[in-house]
């Protein structure tokens, strides 16, 4: 069974030329002497537009990781929520259409994740069901708010409820988030992104959506972001606060061990804990590739986590990620073990 990484990039080069207005203006700079590095209104980003539209690039860096099959989703300054929704549709196609494209050029390495205009939940829906039904793409990408709304917000949970009854995974991104607090240093990235993406992940957990919609399979980037290290306050806070435990009947531990989250922790101490505290069954390797702030060496880093014995690095690395995009039940044996 191959080794998979769910948390990786892929944009065309077509898409550039509709990102270049707005609130987020997307161009190509020429950054340490390096040409055609995307910047995100004049913030370079970390990669360059041949690092993330180059197949053969995807594939180099694969195996330089040891990684066989790759997710590729687009990045998330393409979710561009603010944009007029008939313009945000139009994105999506080109995205979905390309991401279609390049899995059908190599389905031996790549699976895709398709992206929707959530500014509009009628155009999400009909793009959710295009990208799914007629693109046959393995799931969707959304970011963790819709311009300030969180995704938990009733005019949101249809969409989600469309999802889950097609059986659709999701893979939730955070976006930047841009505050002056977090301007300098790249704090928009290393403080702003851990933030957002445990945001998103209590406000689903404690507003009932999660318990509302069960079989809903997501899965959260970045580790989880600070959700795993503050998962403890949220637990006390339900068992205390009335207006923390009104929506939902469920503990947010409980809850967070049910969703799915990746690797992506740049630390093996901090990863050991995230298996010890969900289970390998529900963690996913992901590298980010291929930004600067991705993870060159994933494998390393969880076969280096303390406590993570040799059988739960093989159901991270092959079948928990079969589990979250098919919702399979996949025995994989012990390395030791003989296959059958």
């Amino acid at each position: 069974m191959p080794i998979w990484d769910v948390h990786a990039h892929y944009l065309p080069t077509t898409a550039i030329a509709l990102m270049q207005s707005g609130q987020a203006v997307v161009t190509l700079e020429t950054v340490a002497g390096v040409a055609d590095a995307i910047a995100l209104n004049g913030m370079p980003v970390g990669a360059t537009i041949h690092q993330l539209s180059s197949a053969d690039q995807i594939v180099a860096n694969m195996e330089g990781m040891g990684i066989d099959r790759r997710v590729l989703s687009p990045p998330p300054f393409t979710y561009r929520y603010w944009n007029d929704a008939e313009d945000g549709l139009r994105l999506c196609r080109v995205l979905n259409d390309a991401h279609a494209q390049v899995v059908s050029d190599h389905p031996d390495r790549f699976v895709a994740l398709g992206t929707v205009p959530l500014q509009e939940t009628g155009r999400a829906e009909q793009e959710l069901r295009r990208a799914v039904g007629e693109l046959g793409m393995a799931g969707i990408t959304v970011g963790t708010n819709v311009t300030g709304r969180n995704l938990a917000d009733p005019e949101l949970r249809g969409f989600f409820r469309a999802a889950a009854e097609m059986d659709v995974p999701i893979l939730v991104h955070p976006d930047f988030v841009s505050t002056p607090r977090l301007a300098d240093h790249y704090l928009v990235n290393l403080v702003g992104m851990p933030v957002e993406t445990a945001t998103a992940l209590a406000t689903m957990i404690l507003s009932g959506m999660l318990e509302e919609l069960p079989t809903l399979r997501l899965c959260f980037l970045h580790g989880g972001g600070a959700a795993p290290y503050i998962v403890g306050r949220w637990n006390r806070g339900w068992e205390v606060r009335p207006e923390t435990r009104r929506d939902t009947s469920l503990s947010p531990i409980d809850q967070l061990r049910k969703v799915y989250l990746d690797t992506l922790t740049h630390s093996s101490d901090a990863l050991g804990y995230l298996v010890r505290l969900i289970g390998a069954s529900h963690v996913v390797v992901g590298t980010d590739a291929p930004f600067d702030v991705e993870d060159p060496a994933p494998l390393r880093t969880l076969s280096e986590a303390p406590g993570v014995s040799d059988e739960e690095c093989v159901v991270i690395q092959r079948q928990a990620p079969l589990s979250w995009l098919y919702g399979t039940s996949v025995r994989v044996a012990h390395p030791a073990e003989p296959h059958r």
